[in-house]
């Protein structure tokens, strides 16, 4: 007989890249803040050049290590490491993440318990100054990339749940895979990530998945994760720029249509624009990448649709 007491196994999976000491700080703030709940870790490293593999297996002996002869992206990575997950509950954590909330797995398996509809769960993402970046997010669309990025306009699904008990669950359209919590059950339902992605959108493409499949998805407010935002990304930050363009309009084309897709493009690049004087004025020195950014995108225009519509990871664009 099973016993439906036991405590129940947890995957942690941390996709690194040249984040040595970040994933360092990541695996450290798993085994501190999880003493209750069994777990086990993977880190899957994309060709790290940083000695991240040997620090890691040194430091961490424990660790279920997946090295990876090139940079495969982020959805292909881990789903390297969920095909080999043993356990109920899979968390995808960003390595430039660090819990400090105790017993999140625990806390998560728990609230799983008294709510079998929900599939996913997220956590309230906090930046480092303590300001809230992402408390669930809306699917995108052609609409709200007007909004954020032409308009600065915040998400209106993060402005509801800012305004709710800290204490109660929030239902989302999505969350982040910085911190990405979902039941193996659903896994086996909804299949892998969308290794169409090489990174970006794979996290909400994932969640319209499970929507679909009858999932929903929440976030618990009361689990806090620090989040030192885009710290792979900002190592090449014009490719990232350019490369989340061409996903986030693929995703559009492949909900609302080519013609939205295509206008989704050209808003993200007129946002990148808009950005350079902000960039200047505000110091941040991302002005020249945001340029590049735009650039690389405009060299895309002449075959923007054919791109678009190609079943590919987008590192070849």
């Amino acid at each position: 007989m099973i016993n439906l007491n036991r405590p129940r196994l947890t995957s942690f999976i941390i996709v690194n890249w040249n984040t040595r000491d970040l994933t360092a700080r990541c695996l450290s703030s798993i085994v501190e803040k999880n003493k209750e709940a069994p777990v086990e870790i993977f880190v899957v490293d994309n060709a790290s050049t940083d000695g991240s593999v040997e620090f890691i297996a040194q430091k961490f002996p424990a660790v279920k290590m997946i090295c990876n002869e090139q940079n495969l992206g982020f959805a292909k990575a881990n789903n390297q490491a969920i095909r080999r997950a043993l356990g109920d509950l899979i968390i995808l954590l960003n390595s430039d993440t660090e819990l400090l909330s105790p017993e999140p797995a625990q806390r998560i398996h728990s609230f799983l318990q008294t709510h079998p509809k929900v599939g996913i769960v997220g956590a309230k993402l906090l930046l480092p100054n303590g300001q809230i970046q992402s408390l669930g997010r809306e699917f995108v669309s052609l609409k709200t990339l007007i909004k954020t990025q032409l308009l600065f306009s915040s998400s209106p699904a993060l402005s509801r749940s800012i305004a709710q008990s800290p204490q109660s669950f929030l239902h989302a359209d999505y969350v982040d895979g910085a911190f990405l919590a979902i039941r193996r059950v659903v896994v086996d339902q909804i299949g892998l990530m969308n290794e169409q992605y090489f990174m970006y959108v794979e996290d909400m493409e994932w969640c319209a998945s499970a929507h679909k499949a009858g999932w929903e998805v929440a976030v618990l407010p009361d689990i806090e994760v620090v989040h030192y935002h885009a710290a792979s990304a900002v190592k090449d930050f014009p490719r990232i720029l350019f490369v989340n363009a061409v996903n986030i309009s693929r995703y559009i084309g492949h909900t609302n249509g080519w013609q939205q897709a295509k206008a989704s493009f050209y808003v993200l690049m007129a946002g990148m624009l808009l950005r350079i004087p902000l960039s200047l004025f505000r110091k941040r020195k991302l002005a020249v990448d945001y340029w590049r950014g735009f650039w690389k995108c405009f060299g895309l225009i002449g075959r923007l649709e054919s791109v678009l519509k190609r079943k590919t990871d987008g590192r070849e664009c």
